[in-house]
C-alpha cells in the first residue's frame, strides 16, 4: 500500500507542476529579440527597437533643421533671381517703348516727306512698300494729302490700303 500511496503522491506532484508550468508563460514565447516571434512584423518591430540609435529623434531633428536651412538658402536664391528677372523685364519693356516711340517718330517724318512729294510719285512709291508701313504713313498724313495719294494709286491697291487702314489693329 505504501507503493500505491507513493505513486499517487508522485502523480499529484507531476500534475501540480504541469499546471503551474502552464500558468507561467514560456520564456521562449516572449519576444525578447532572440526567441521565436508570432509574425515577421513582430520580429522587425523588436529589431528596430533594439537597433542602435542610428535614427534617434535628436539626429532626425538635426537633419530636419539642416534641410530647413538649405531650403531657406534656396528660397533666398530664387527670390534674388526673380528680382533680377523682374529688373530685366522692366528694362526690356522700357527698350520696347523707346523703340515704338522712335518708330512712330520715323513714320511721322515719312508722312511729312510723302505729303511734300507729288501725289503721283508718292502713290507709285507707296504701292511698292509694305502694306502695314503704307497704312501707318497714310494714317500720319493729313487727310487731303492722303486722299491725293490714294487717288493716284491703282484701284485694287487703294482698296487694299483702305481696308487695312479701316481696321484698328494696324493703327
Amino acid at each position: 500500500m505504501k507503493h500505491v500511496f507513493f505513486i499517487l503522491l508522485l502523480f499529484k506532484l507531476t500534475l501540480a507542476m504541469s499546471i503551474t508550468a502552464e500558468a507561467q508563460p514560456d520564456e521562449s514565447s516572449i519576444p525578447d529579440g532572440t526567441g521565436p516571434f508570432q509574425s515577421v512584423e513582430e520580429r522587425r518591430l523588436m529589431e528596430s527597437l533594439r537597433a542602435p540609435d542610428s535614427g534617434s529623434l535628436a539626429q532626425k531633428r538635426a537633419e530636419l533643421e539642416n534641410r530647413k536651412m538649405e531650403l531657406k538658402v534656396l528660397e533666398e536664391e530664387v527670390d534674388k533671381r526673380i528680382g533680377q528677372l523682374n529688373q530685366l523685364r522692366q528694362q526690356i519693356e522700357a527698350l520696347l517703348a523707346e523703340k515704338e516711340a522712335e518708330e512712330l517718330n520715323r513714320i511721322e517724318e515719312l508722312a511729312r516727306m510723302y505729303e511734300r512729294m507729288n501725289a503721283e510719285k508718292a502713290a507709285q512709291v507707296m504701292a511698292s512698300i509694305d502694306e502695314q508701313l503704307a497704312v501707318a504713313i497714310l494714317g500720319a498724313m493729313r487727310t487731303k494729302a492722303a486722299a491725293g495719294v490714294l487717288n493716284n494709286m491703282e484701284r485694287e491697291k487703294a482698296a487694299s490700303l483702305t481696308r487695312a487702314f479701316s481696321t484698328l489693329d494696324n493703327r
